[in-house]
């Protein structure tokens, strides 16, 4: 038992010394979100009124895979046609968390990564509005819990590219999602069957080798 103990630690410790931890900042926009509805009511793109803003989290125990984790607070949208000749906005506020499994390769220090991975998400609150005077006016829209589902759910991809400076690493990222959870409970009277989110999001990110405190040299993973 104990000669196992002891071969298991050997085989640890290389990968432990090698184990990147990094941790740090970061704020995204959502270029582009949208409702996918069923039967289709013709909705349109919402592009974001805000920045995302949450923290980063990543983990490398070799040079080319790891893993990847957020928490974010992000605003996605639908525009649908109403009466005709005006426009209905519908503006909904999330904490998300998605988590990615990370594939990355290097030229010349500047590291390309590719992103896969899935997310959960909670519905803070909402804003809905019409443009029947010519300007849109939001107001803030009363939640049902027996219409509106306040959790989501999806798969989320996409590619990055990152780079170490003295002071730290910039990332800077592009993604889709799709949501499996519906935004609205299709057994809620006049709701459609189907209502699954579609988000495209860039974001820029900072952060610190936390496995260097107390290192001199630079972390493996840019050497």
């Amino acid at each position: 038992m104990m000669k196992k103990a002891i071969i298991t630690i050997l085989l640890l410790i290389p990968t432990l010394c090698w184990s990147q931890i990094y941790i740090g900042i970061k704020s995204g926009y959502s270029l582009f979100s949208s409702i996918s509805f069923k039967p289709d009511l013709k909705a349109t793109a919402f592009p974001g009124k805000r920045p995302d803003f949450g923290l980063i989290l990543k983990y490398y125990d070799n040079k080319w895979v790891g893993f990847q984790g957020e928490i974010n607070f992000t605003q996605r949208g639908y525009n649908i046609p109403f009466k005709d000749t005006a426009k209905l906005q519908h503006v909904s506020n999330y904490v998300e968390i998605p988590i990615f499994f990370q594939i990355h390769s290097d030229i010349a220090g500047l590291y390309f990564h590719v992103n896969m991975g899935c997310y959960a998400a909670y519905l803070l609150s909402a804003k809905q509005g019409v443009d029947t005077t010519g300007k849109m006016v939001l107001q803030n829209y009363d939640l049902n819990i027996l219409r509106d589902n306040r959790f989501d759910y999806g798969l989320v991809g996409g590619a990055g590219i990152s780079y170490e400076f003295g002071w730290g690493v910039i990332q800077v990222d592009a993604r889709i999602s799709y949501g499996y959870a519906d935004l609205y409970d299709y057994r809620y009277t006049g709701m459609p069957e189907k209502s699954n989110a579609l988000v495209q999001n860039i974001s820029i990110s900072y952060m610190y080798n936390f496995s260097n405190l107390g290192k001199k040299k630079k972390h493996p993973e840019f050497q």
